[in-house]
């Protein structure tokens, strides 16, 4: 909704409210001539330009998360989030200065409106700060480092391993040494494996696995490629296949989702700095600069300083996703420029583009649990609508539950429904993904599901043999 649209439905005691906040001077009784003043204010640039100062400047932190968000509508509890540095009653204060709104309808689940030409404005505001407070160059950088799409070259020699090799998990669910210095000699891009004593936070196997490796292994472990069962890994042929079929812009924006999903949680405003990285444009940027522009949205994480989250977990990381590229002026030097390459932009901007459901805005919303039942912690009746091909409904108070068994997997493939998205579904919106005796399970059901429809068209008379 546009700013018009958004003063329209507003009560005369919340036009009153703001147009003293504006300091205008209009009729206070007439909703008419108050909305008027409003609009014409906002539509002369002068006055437009000192509102927008003074938003960006009063409500400094909670306008740079509002404009580098792809949406202008918010739930109350998460306004509530972003206003709370700045004490009680910042809701009503942020009504009155004229930038926030409540949406016409009541029952939307976004209730809070920053208009659309608003959040614009402010957008324009900060965008040309940030780009005026990082250095740039002109010229390439002599030496330069640039992963490009490396990442899917050795998931896919990941694979041709696993195909090929007895690869054995230990009791702590890692494979062990050797299998892991036979994979950094395949590599592309190698690692050290001397690994500190403490490392968790960073993906399901960020504990056993040099960073890069394990953001692969889970990413192949998440979309089904490669399965731990009995204590070996193994590779399911039919999902290799048809991630091979996809295209190469494809495959990096899903391990794009996957490193957001996985780091989001010790970095929760990881999605903002992406964002702001992606408004800096494809510019070779100096790295001290950027680091300080991005601090507002970084924090240490037990281990990790600030410094090294940005350094380690977030730099280094999308240089390894294709998303970027570094630069030193000696090759002797550490990194000083940093470049977001031309598919990292449109990565970026994709994820952007995106609606509020997207993965680097989503959060959790399911808990499958080891006796095959799917609880909705964050009730959501799309959520629940693309769930329901594979569970029933379990009968509770207070709790919407389902569960998923041999049956409900059966009539789900009888109808046609695509498990492998369900499954992949699941996973995004899980809490704590899914068990893996639950996991077993509904391998074995597709399965035999399956294999039931293939022997129902076989032709009579017909054997495997």
């Amino acid at each position: 909704m546009r700013l018009n649209e958004c003063l329209n439905h507003a009560s005369v005691p919340t036009l009153q409210r703001i147009a003293k906040s504006l300091h205008l001077t209009c009729v206070p009784y007439s909703k008419l001539d108050i909305l008027q003043s409003i609009l014409e204010a906002w539509l002369d640039p002068d006055a437009r330009k000192t509102m927008v100062d003074r938003w960006c400047t009063e409500w400094d932190a909670a306008m740079r998360r509002v404009v580098l968000q792809p949406r202008h509508a918010f739930a109350r509890e998460e306004m509530a989030s972003l206003l709370a540095p700045y004490g009680d009653g910042a809701i009503d204060r942020a009504f009155e200065a004229g930038w926030l709104y409540v949406h016409p309808d009541p029952a939307t689940k976004f209730p809070l409106i920053v208009p659309v030409d608003v959040q614009a404005a402010c957008h324009a505001h900060y965008v040309a700060a940030w780009r005026a407070q990082v250095a740039k160059r002109l010229d390439d950088p002599p030496c330069v480092h640039d992963e490009e799409d490396a990442i899917l070259a050795d998931l896919e020699t990941l694979v041709a391993y696993v195909r090929d090799h007895d690869v054995r998990l230990t009791t702590t669910g890692a494979m062990y040494k050797r299998n892991l210095e036979q994979l950094m000699q395949l590599f592309e891009v190698e690692e050290s494996l001397e690994l500190p004593r403490w490392r968790f936070g960073y993906g399901k196997r960020a504990f056993a696995y040099p960073d890069r490796l394990a953001l692969i292994y889970d990413f192949a472990c998440d979309e089904g490629v490669i399965v731990e069962q009995d204590g070996r890994v193994e590779v399911d042929d039919a999902r290799w296949m048809a991630w091979k079929s996809r295209l190469t812009v494809v495959k990096l924006r899903r391990f794009l989702r996957h490193y957001i999903a996985s780091y989001r949680g010790p970095i929760p405003r990881l999605a903002d700095v992406l964002r702001l990285i992606r408004r800096l444009g494809g510019d070779w940027l100096d790295l001290a600069s950027l680091y300080e522009l991005c601090l507002p949205f970084l924090n240490a994480f037990y281990y990790d300083s600030t410094e090294d989250v940005w350094r380690t977990r977030i730099v280094k990381m999308l240089v390894h996703l294709g998303v970027a590229r570094i630069g030193s002026d000696t090759p002797e030097s550490p990194p000083k420029w940093f470049q977001t390459t031309e598919v990292g932009q449109e990565l970026l901007s994709q994820g952007d583009a995106e609606s509020t459901a997207d993965l680097t805005e989503r959060r959790p919303a399911l808990v499958v649990q080891p006796n095959f039942e799917l609880v909705v912690v964050s009730p959501d009746p799309r959520l629940e609508e693309t769930i329901a091909p594979f569970v029933e409904r379990i009968p509770s108070d207070g709790v919407r539950a389902y569960r998923v068994l041999a049956h409900t997997i059966a009539r789900g493939l009888r109808e046609g429904h695509d498990f492998d998205a369900w499954r992949a579904f699941v996973v995004r919106h899980s809490l704590y993904g899914i068990p893996q005796n639950v996991e077993r399970m509904l391998a074995r059901w597709v399965a035999a599901s399956r294999g039931e429809a293939e022997a129902e068209h076989r032709p009579p008379g017909e054997s495997w043999a």
